[in-house]
């Protein structure tokens, strides 16, 4: 029996360069996703966030993030960490049996940067007895729309759980899950629709 664990906490936050005037110098901005979408910080007036969370702000210090790698190697065999592709830097480095997966999202929101991003990376450490190819072989690659529509922000599709666990080589009949952010229930949800592996039918 393996102990597995999902965590999809609030992103770091967005770093950027910006000039104040055409020919001034540039300074770095910070914008925290996790006060925007989980606590006080300033959004759109349209926009409610998803949940809130009075101590969403521990989220934009990169120290709170490598605790969370840590506290989940040291208490499970495998585990996956979601996360922005600007945001891999706060978990660097990582331990030498981690891999990152790519969940690629064709219907991503456009930003306001020229180039769109389309993907975002999963952090993943497959137990030990299970990181040889022997019990199949899983894509480090998803390609799954985003779930538009529901209220929590960052939801992921049940094809994203699914694809995270079958890398993990999660076994319902031995193995226990633990969803570290339940936020919309999104995850746990989808646990509970886990199709059964072809190789148990």
């Amino acid at each position: 029996m393996s102990r597995l664990a999902i965590a999809d906490p609030p992103y770091p936050p967005q770093l950027a360069e910006r000039r104040d005037r055409v020919d001034g110098p540039l300074r770095i901005t910070t914008r925290s996703r996790a006060r925007r979408w989980y606590g006080d910080g300033t959004r759109p007036a349209d926009e409610t966030p998803a949940d809130f969370h009075p101590a969403a702000g521990e989220w934009d210090d990169p120290a709170r993030h490598r605790a969370l790698l840590e506290q989940l190697h040291d208490e499970f065999d495998g585990w996956a960490i979601a996360t922005s592709p600007d945001g891999l830097e706060v978990y660097r480095p990582l331990p030498l049996s981690c891999r990152v997966m790519a969940w690629i999202k064709p219907n991503s929101i456009p930003g306001g940067h020229r180039l769109k991003s389309t993907w975002e990376p999963v952090i993943v450490r497959v137990p030990e007895s299970r990181q040889n190819r022997r019990g199949g072989q899983v894509n480090d690659t998803l390609i799954a729309g985003t779930p538009y529509g529901r209220r929590f922000a960052g939801a992921k599709p049940d094809a994203w759980t699914h694809w995270v666990l079958d890398a993990l080589g999660y076994d319902p009949d031995e193995d226990s899950v633990v969803d570290m952010f339940p936020g919309s229930g999104a995850v746990t949800a989808a646990i509970s629709r886990m199709p059964i592996p072809i190789d148990q039918l």
